[in-house]
């Protein structure tokens, strides 16, 4: 479903983001091509008429380059709004909250808090999550309504 992109005409359609969460560790991106700097929540624009539980998913695929099979919609969680520029616009994008159907992989846990700056993804425990959306108050406002309706 590659070749997503915002329409050039009026404010575009929704962006949607995907937070995939697995124990308590969730995924935040960067930019390999350099669209953007630092660490962010994975989002992308929906496509027209696509339910955003839907484009969550694709943002795992497309943006996260993890296989969709991978995760599943966290149902009854409700998604939480962060925001960001666009085209000179502030622009909501709703997060929906998403899980990792496999385990995480072998071995302590600490050894997934090693960053990997040649993949598009790492896993973070909430604090580092919210130390590097340090410069994005709204994503990190985002993550901490997601910790609140999780442990709801």
């Amino acid at each position: 479903a590659g070749g997503r992109s915002a329409s050039s005409s009026g404010d575009g359609p929704p962006e949607v983001g995907g937070l995939i969460l697995r124990g308590n560790r969730c995924v935040l991106v960067r930019s390999l091509k350099g669209e953007w700097q630092g660490m962010r929540i994975p989002s992308m624009p929906a496509e027209a008429g696509e339910l955003s539980a839907v484009t969550a998913l694709c943002v795992v695929s497309e943006v996260c380059d993890i296989d969709a099979e991978d995760v599943e919609v966290l149902h009854g969680v409700p998604p939480v709004n962060s925001y960001a520029v666009r085209r000179g616009k502030m622009r909501p994008i709703a997060v929906h909250a998403l899980y990792a159907v496999n385990p995480p992989p072998p071995g302590p846990l600490e050894a997934a808090d090693v960053e990997d700056p040649e993949d598009s993804y790492d896993w973070y425990t909430f604090p580092r999550a919210m130390d590097a959306l340090a410069s994005d108050p709204f994503a990190r406002a985002a993550l901490a309504q997601m910790a609140v309706a999780l442990a709801a």
